[in-house]
């Protein structure tokens, strides 16, 4: 083999302009394709787990929401890949509304879903969950290495923000209606909930203050009846109990309840006599909270009539005091009980349509619009169109817009990238440099790079891999790896024309020969270790596929092109540095000739 090698080298060394040529065209053919190549940030992992957000009309019950979450976690248990899962309803710290849920989905190994992706078993539940109606469950494969500050229904997030929040709203529909017809995206959603159900009580105010009735009086009832109100809490050996105040459930489904509602007239706040007391605000408890009561309730609404009864044990016009003439401090003594006004004798009410939440980034209110990416498209290039919408909708200067998470670390990382790779050659010129005490040289053996760059992005793109962190760190790594193939050759090529005379052919063509081995051996080393990498599969593995791509590709391309190509680049700059320094000593002899005093005459014989 050395021999061959030593056959083809001179055939190579006779044309040295052409393989000059393929050396730039080499560098040339780098700065294209890294222009041209999909970029990201990290490869999309399986884990194994599946994140789910679903999604049902803001008008959804409780009830309602349970089932049709269940719908959905019996369509996905009927999937082969899927082993179990976990589905979460409620308001809590994650689910900010009642509409929300989330899922837990829990896939079979490998080996027994065939191989397939989290990411191809998402896309095959998402046409089987288009059959239940009423809900929608956004899918995101859960990664081990993330940015994300915030819990999303996708991946990827893109923040709209606005003081004024019609405004805000408006422009939010018109993007995310662009943002869906757009190829390079799947699964747009966004958190904006602004179909949530309203009931506007408008108050009579002239009639209230004729009856005698205060607005805070009608807060402080409807918070008795709907708002949950804690009046007590009871306290065990073990444990405590709060106790809540609230009507029948089955009154609460329908906002027509609030017709049946009556309030004691002449109850105004801070005024005494009938039914100033009926509310449980009106006076606290210590043991109960700043909103609690110990005030017996005087009338209660029977079922079937609405009518405000007096219980049992409430006090009649006729009931006198206690013997000791004390009464309890714990009740009230009245002396009407037919001035309970109807709710509806002195307000009117108005349906209407609220945001279930409003979400601030900030101080001012936002909405975050969520995505993935369609099948074989790049994060680089979904955030070029996103960029190219919010551009041709001009949107006003008061709506900020950008990406958010990992979107935005990628925008980040994508400006540095050039940059990282730059520094990094400085550093091996400035060391090299050192090295052999030469400005020449360290250029001889940075030309072997270009060669690695052009195989690594080739392999890349032919595996349909994006130039993503991971990569790049591939591509730094073969720096390291296929320099040492010219520091091997230039090391023996200067030894040999500063030690033994030869000329610089001679010299590096001795010393790619010697060098053949040691190269071939090192290389193979490097190229065997990269390929369980790039031919890895298993949980977790798309992280360390591109690393592995990467070095497998440069190194082979490298190999076979910086055993030609560095010894001709070496030749080229010999030359060219013993022309400037020729250059050089004919100017220091011209100046020291022109500079030395006129002649002296000669001494006689």
């Amino acid at each position: 083999m050395i021999a061959f090698y030593g056959r083809t080298l001179k055939k190579v060394l006779e044309y040295q302009t052409i393989t000059l040529l393929v050396a730039v065209g080499t560098l040339v053919l780098t700065i294209i394709l890294y222009i041209v190549i999909p970029k990201g940030f990290f490869p999309v992992q399986d884990t194994g787990v599946i994140q789910g957000i679903s999604q049902a009309p803001e008008t959804i019950s409780f009830q309602a929401m349970a089932q049709k979450q269940q719908e959905l976690a019996d369509v996905i248990l009927n999937d082969p890949a899927v082993q179990s899962l976990s589905s979460f309803i409620g308001a809590d710290g994650t689910n900010t509304t009642l509409n929300s849920g989330r899922m837990s989905i829990n896939l079979k190994s490998l080996d027994e879903r065939h191989h397939t992706s989290a990411s191809d078993v998402i896309r095959r539940l998402q046409s089987n969950l288009q059959k239940v109606q009423g809900i929608a469950l956004f899918m995101q494969p859960v990664q081990n290495i993330t940015v994300d500050d915030r819990v999303s229904r996708t991946q990827y997030q893109y923040t709209l923000e606005d003081p004024d929040a019609t405004e805000l709203n408006y422009w939010t529909n018109r993007f995310v209606a662009k943002l869906k017809s757009l190829p390079q995206l799947e699964d747009v959603a966004t958190d904006q909930q602004t179909g949530g159900l309203a009931v506007s009580l408008i108050i009579d105010r002239v009639t209230a203050s004729r009856l005698g009735i205060a607005p805070s009086t009608i807060d402080n009832t409807l918070y008795d009846a709907f708002g949950q109100r804690q009046i007590n809490t009871m306290y065990t050996q073990l444990n405590q109990y709060h106790v809540i105040l609230e009507t029948d459930p089955k009154f609460q489904t329908d906002p027509n309840t609030l017709q049946r509602l009556y309030i004691q007239a002449n109850a105004s706040s801070g005024t005494s006599g009938p039914g100033a007391s009926t509310s449980y605000s009106a006076s606290g408890s210590s043991s109960a909270g700043s909103n609690a009561t110990t005030t017996s309730v005087l009338y209660t609404p029977t079922a079937s009539s609405g009518v405000l009864t007096a219980p049992a044990n409430a006090l009649t016009p006729s009931s006198s005091s206690t013997a000791s003439g004390n009464s309890s401090p714990n009740t009230t003594s009245s002396s009407t009980y037919s001035n309970a006004v109807p709710l509806s004798a002195f307000t009117s009410f108005q349906h209407t349509t609220e945001a279930l939440s409003i979400n601030h980034q900030g101080q001012f209110p936002a909405v975050t619009v969520s995505f993935n990416l369609a099948s074989n498209a790049a994060l680089g290039s979904a955030i070029t169109a996103i960029d190219k919408v919010q551009a041709d909708m001009h949107m006003p200067p008061s709506l900020q817009a950008d990406f958010e998470g990992t979107a935005a670390s990628f925008k980040n990382s994508l400006s540095n990238e050039a940059l990282l790779i730059l520094a990094a050659l400085v550093t091996v010129y400035i060391v090299l440099g050192v090295l052999y005490e030469s400005f020449i040289h360290p250029v001889t053996i940075l030309s072997t790079l270009p060669s690695a760059g052009v195989g690594a992005l080739l392999a890349l793109m032919v595996f349909r891999q994006d130039l993503s962190v991971v990569a790049i760190i591939g591509i730094i790594l073969l720096i390291g790896i296929v320099k040492k193939n010219g520091i091997m050759m230039v090391d023996f090529a200067l030894e040999g024309e500063r030690e033994h005379g030869k000329s610089a052919t001679e010299a590096i063509y001795e010393a790619s020969l010697l060098r053949f081995r040691p190269i071939m051996m090192t290389t193979m080393a490097a190229l065997l270790g990269g390929i369980p990498l790039a031919l890895g599969r298993g949980i977790g593995s798309e992280i360390r596929r591109p690393l592995g791509i990467a070095m497998v590709g440069g190194l082979l391309l490298s190999q076979a092109l910086t055993l030609y190509t560095t010894p001709v680049i070496y030749i080229f700059f010999d030359n060219l540095g013993h022309r400037f320094s020729r250059s050089r000593n004919n100017e220091d002899e011209t100046a020291g000739g022109t500079s030395q005093g006129p002649a002296q005459p000669a001494e006689p014989v």
